[in-house]
């Protein structure tokens, strides 16, 4: 009885090592898995920046927020290019601006005021605030700095109490804190609703001439749109798919350098 039980317990132990094996082994193939999808997914941005590069225009990739499908090394990506000029500038945008810009996302009346306030203080250097806004002792309750400058990303949208995450959200493909002051907004391969927001305010006049619609620039327009991209900010999202359905993610804004040294610099990371 006594090598019956004993044998018996050998095999529990040599069983729950084999499947302790195959878990480890399981894991470590996910793991590998991970691995090759993230790989494809930087690759992804690399072939973006090749295709932003190309010498030819009817070949180069335009920042147009179309996604493109390449195969690589047995992974499916989508590829889609953004151009960040073509957004609503957080740090640029004056009163009216943000006003237009909540609007486009059915605020109004006093709730819209009181977003439009909560931002512009939330922006601003001092510790004034306007009549529906917030200043930093309105958050120390709840843990939270305000910037009081330059936001340094679209998520500080989430933090200001009278928008919230899910209005942050919603406008985060419509809006960037990458584009510079001295990069005026450009419509080319604007939203319709960035264009409408920029091009309704104080920017109607820097935009007179050119013909705004909702596809896009009139094809007697499209022909003298500037194709050079260096030096703009560009928004590169990659998603890296596997057989097995995992997948991996890449959110960059680059800018290209025209360096073949060293051709683009990463901006910023979503």
């Amino acid at each position: 009885m006594v090598a019956v039980a004993s044998l018996a317990v050998l095999a529990l132990l040599a069983l729950t090592m084999i499947e302790a094996t195959r878990g480890s082994t399981r894991s470590a193939r996910a793991e590998l898995d991970r691995a090759r999808l993230t790989a494809a997914a930087d690759a992804g941005v690399a072939l973006a920046v090749q295709g932003l590069a190309q010498a030819s225009a009817s070949r180069r990739w335009r920042p147009d927020g179309e996604a493109r499908a390449v195969s690589f090394e047995g992974a499916r990506l989508e590829i889609r290019i953004e151009d960040e000029s073509g957004k609503i500038s957080l740090n640029a945008i004056n009163s009216q601006q943000v006003e237009a810009l909540l609007a486009a996302f059915g605020l109004q009346g006093a709730e819209l005021e009181e977003a439009r306030d909560a931002f512009l203080d939330w922006r601003d250097q001092d510790e004034l605030p306007r009549p529906r806004g917030r200043e930093r002792e309105d958050y120390e309750a709840d843990g939270v700095r305000p910037r009081d400058g330059r936001l340094r990303s679209n998520g500080e949208l989430a933090a200001i109490p009278a928008i919230g995450p899910a209005l942050a959200a919603r406008m985060d493909p419509f809006v960037t804190v990458y584009a510079p002051d001295r990069l005026e907004f450009d419509p080319t391969h604007a939203s319709a609703l960035a264009r409408r927001v920029m091009v309704e305010t104080e920017f109607e006049d820097q935009l007179d001439g050119v013909a705004v619609v909702e596809g896009g620039l009139t094809e007697e327009l499209s022909g003298s749109v500037e194709d050079g991209v260096t030096g703009r900010p560009l928004r590169v999202i990659v998603t890296a798919r596997g057989e097995d359905g995992a997948a991996a993610r890449r959110d960059v804004v680059i800018e290209l350098t025209g360096n073949p040294a060293r051709p683009f610099v990463v901006r910023g990371r979503n």
